[in-house]
């Protein structure tokens, strides 16, 4: 139970920051000697997609609205369309990356924090005068796709490529999470077939744990992103990276 606690709070918390969270749980797999559990992954998982939907709300249901309205002059309607292209490009980039079994080793996933590390470094090296578009939707797509690699963050690839294609840093923090909700639900339908049985209460403990650790970590990176604190994780970043690379 000690173990399913410490992982539910590091996904918490790693989930949302720009840290990785696949990386941290490499990282902690090998600290504590324990085996990788699909089925708690998946259900963290679950985790994961009830606080964006809690935390997006009004966000999810103007977008929903729009997009079923099907008005194409209208702002949220053109944004689904530009979630469903990034998203895309994400879902090509995870067919590349199938396999990912051979990613996980150490080298690729302290190249994986060192690439982090870059992208949070330069994500406020250019000004923040345009609005998402296709093109730029479309290089957010990738950037998530890529952040498939352990040790890429997703939060971190996606907010960077945002800020540095010149959103604003409401808007790419705001695109990066209403990003993830089609991410997240395409890695649990094709983990599904994976479940195997783990006790219930090992389940929920998990779930409620990752739950409220990740709320409170999305609120207050809402207010580093906003207070343009976000760079600074960059010197975590390159931390883990040299930890990972000749200590692990």
């Amino acid at each position: 139970m000690r173990e399913i606690v410490i992982l539910s709070i590091v996904q918490g918390i790693c989930e949302w920051f720009p840290v990785s969270s696949s990386g941290h749980l490499f990282l902690f797999h090998k600290i504590l000697g324990i085996k990788s559990d699909i089925t708690l992954d998946i259900f963290l998982h679950f985790s994961s997609l009830f606080v964006i939907f809690i935390f997006f709300k009004r966000e999810i249901l103007k977008l929903v609205k729009s997009f079923f309205l099907f008005k194409n002059e209208d702002e949220n309607f053109k944004i689904v369309v530009y979630i469903i292209a990034a998203s895309l490009v994400t879902f090509f980039i995870g067919l590349l990356l199938k396999d990912r079994k051979f990613l996980e080793n150490k080298n690729f996933v302290s190249s994986g924090f060192f690439i982090t590390t870059l992208f949070l470094f330069f994500s406020d090296k250019s000004k923040k005068t345009q609005k998402i578009n296709f093109k730029i939707s479309l290089l957010i797509g990738f950037s998530q796709g890529i952040a498939l690699i352990p040790g890429i963050s997703r939060s971190g690839a996606t907010i960077s490529s945002a800020k540095i294609c010149g959103l604003n840093d409401e808007d790419a923090f705001k695109f990066s999470f209403l990003l993830a909700i089609p991410s997240i639900i395409g890695a649990i339908i094709i983990k599904m077939d994976e479940i195997k049985n783990i006790e219930l209460e090992y389940i929920i403990t998990g779930f409620i744990v990752s739950f409220i650790i990740g709320l409170l970590t999305l609120f207050l990176l809402q207010k580093i992103v906003m207070k343009r604190k976000f760079k600074y994780f960059c010197f975590y970043t390159f931390i883990v990276f040299l930890f990972s690379l000749f200590i692990i």
